[in-house]
């Protein structure tokens, strides 16, 4: 994320600039007590021992997990 510069005197275009970029950088976070869906991302669990999967869903329904 990337904040435009600081400005010694107020701007009121700056600081809508400021909350435009917040507000799309918000929107992309996933949200506590809300639904998360993946969509084109990968969801990658880490095993204790350090092994990393991708773990994917069949048309039928069914997990798939793969190691990477």
């Amino acid at each position: 994320m990337r904040l435009p510069m600081t400005s010694p005197t107020y701007s009121a275009n700056l600081e809508n600039e400021r909350n435009r970029v917040l507000e799309l950088a918000d929107y992309s976070n996933h949200k506590r007590n809300q639904d998360v869906e993946i969509g084109e991302g990968r969801l990658i669990l880490t095993a204790p021992n350090g092994g990393r999967y991708n773990v994917t869903v069949s048309n039928a329904g069914a997990l798939v997990v793969t190691s990477l």
